[in-house]
């Protein structure tokens, strides 16, 4: 099934995290845990997580529902990019929260659905129930590590989490939830993917935004109306693999989407 991603396995992949978990509690707090993280350079957030789930040890939901939290000294030199230590463990904090309250993640999500508001309002809902959690304070991580899709964010890492827990089981996707549909789901959306997608003329947008995930979802959804996501894969795997070199002008080479993108046709557009 790998091929049908893309075949160049997971080596690179934080979705490696939460494929490392039997237990289905465990796997879907580490999905949460490292597509909530997956921002930076790749090797900057493999390591990240690495130290992350030493931290957690063999059952994350053990760790995060304890009788006692995760104590900031555990965390205290757990910094990633401009999350801070203390923004880690507030990150943990709220998740703890959530699990507690609600028993799982899907849970969460699917008390969200009842409104017939799209995937946007839903997504909209249940980060929202994060930020609640979240305390005074530290505003700037919070707003990153939890955003609001309703401001016009892409949402790239939720919508990754997104796709991680609802489609597959398949060799890289987990499909561990029954809520949303496939069909239903956006396109994780980041400046990378929307660069290509734009090239590729998924999009007019500039700037990689929710409006231009859905326009991406839209085109993809046209080929392939039960499962528009399944192409995401594959196309990030041709950024995080360098196989892309548009950035050089004239240096294509054999890129996979050269019959597609606007390099291989002409002159870069403006």
């Amino acid at each position: 099934m790998l091929a049908a991603h893309g075949g160049s396995g997971l080596t690179a992949d934080p979705v490696l995290f939460p494929r490392r978990f039997p237990d289905r509690g465990d796997a879907e707090a580490a999905a949460f845990i490292a597509a909530s993280f997956a921002f930076g350079n790749v090797t900057q957030i493999l390591a990240f997580l690495d130290r992350l789930f030493a931290v957690l040890g063999e059952s994350p939901c053990a760790a995060l529902l304890g009788r006692r939290p995760v104590p900031f000294a555990r965390v205290a030199g757990l910094r990633h990019r401009f999350i801070s230590p203390r923004g880690v463990h507030r990150f943990l904090f709220c998740l703890r929260a959530v699990l507690r309250e609600n028993g799982s993640l899907e849970d969460l999500y699917r008390a969200g659905m009842a409104a017939e508001d799209g995937p946007r309002g839903r997504l909209a809902r249940f980060l929202g129930r994060f930020r609640a959690a979240w305390g005074p304070g530290l505003r700037r991580e919070r707003d990153f590590l939890f955003p609001d899709p309703a401001k016009g964010s892409a949402c790239k890492r939720h919508n990754l989490f997104l796709r991680w827990m609802v489609r597959g089981p398949d060799g890289v996707d987990l499909g561990l939830w029954s809520v949303p549909s496939p069909r239903d789901l956006v396109v994780p959306l980041d400046t990378h993917m929307a660069r290509l997608c734009r090239w590729m003329g998924l999009t007019a947008c500039r700037a990689a935004s929710y409006r231009a995930a859905e326009e991406v979802t839209a085109a993809f959804r046209a080929a392939c109306p039960e499962d528009p996501v399944r192409y995401d894969y594959a196309l990030t795997r041709i950024g995080i693999l360098k196989a892309c070199t548009a950035t050089r002008r004239g240096e294509c080479g054999a890129c996979p989407l050269r019959p597609l993108c606007i390099h291989a046709r002409g002159p870069r557009r403006k």
